[in-house]
């Protein structure tokens, strides 16, 4: 019979995304205002001055020896520090509810650039200074080794509370897992709560019950904020129309997907897109 040591990770249910990577030096056209992204985003940068102003007001500070962690659905400013070489990544946690990383990270966090968060920032560097490095499979396991080096470390520093709160939704064998590795992959078809009851293996209503005790949102609520996450992430890193994009996110209309992501993010998608700083050219993108 197979026996597994304690420390062996059985299943992997958590992986890195990355959505996009790159260097670059900083210049006017990073100040942006009300920036609310829905995913992580990875920053190191090479000289004082940038920075982020937070909801409340407080300026945050993004100084060099460090690596910097913003996480998603923190509403912030750019403050360009203009010049400054900038290090940075836009990336996903896949598997890890929104509803969590709310409650876990609520601001950004700032971890020294030593040992191997510098060893790793400085192979994504080197990755990224390749011929077509966003298809390059070493320059694209480069980047996620400096993002998921950093987010052990942030990872690490969470109490222990934490850490259990974290573990309850992301664990392979979590009593929800099977309901949201399939909300994952069926996002752009109708997923019902019986549907994912019985993958799980619970009646319906203990299914929703427990569902909202270990994520802190009813199943609807779930899938409305992946759709709506999802969406951000389209409207800001392609160039698909607003309508193609409400349909590949599972809303059955634009005036709909609208309503529900001005409700959500605080603005329309088309405004949403024009506001949100992005590696596209914006005159690419259709309306």
């Amino acid at each position: 019979m197979h026996q597994t040591s304690p420390g062996a990770v059985e299943e992997d249910s958590l992986h890195v995304r990355v959505l996009y990577a790159a260097e670059m030096l900083i210049d006017e056209e990073w100040d942006e205002q009300g920036v609310c992204s829905t995913y992580w985003r990875y920053y190191v940068n090479y000289r004082t001055g940038p920075a982020v102003r937070l909801h409340d007001g407080t300026r945050y500070e993004l100084p060099p020896g460090f690596v910097h962690l913003i996480p998603p659905w923190v509403r912030i400013d750019l403050l360009g520090g203009h010049g400054a070489q900038h290090l940075w990544a836009h990336f996903d946690i896949v598997g890890l509810p929104g509803g969590i990383v709310r409650e876990v990270f609520a601001t950004p966090a700032s971890l020294p650039l030593s040992g191997a968060l510098k060893a790793t920032a400085e192979a994504m560097r080197q990755a990224l200074d390749q011929p077509q490095a966003r298809v390059r499979p070493d320059a694209i396991f480069s980047i996620k080794a400096a993002i998921q080096c950093a987010l052990a470390v942030l990872f690490a520093g969470q109490s222990e509370l934490n850490q259990a709160r974290i573990s309850a939704v992301t664990r392979f064998d979590a009593a929800i897992g099977p309901a949201l590795r399939q909300i994952a992959t069926d996002l752009h078809r109708s997923i019902s709560v019986p549907e994912l009851a019985r993958a799980c293996g619970y009646a319906p209503d203990h299914f929703s019950r427990l569902f909202r005790a270990e994520v802190g949102q009813t199943p609807a609520q779930y899938i409305l904020e992946c759709r709506v996450a999802l969406a951000a992430q389209q409207l800001v890193l392609s160039d698909c129309s607003i309508d193609a994009i409400a349909e590949a996110c599972g809303f059955p209309d634009r005036f709909y997907f609208s309503r529900v992501f001005t409700k959500r993010m605080g603005v329309p998608p088309a405004r949403y897109r024009r506001a949100q700083p992005s590696p596209l050219t914006r005159s690419a993108r259709r309306p």
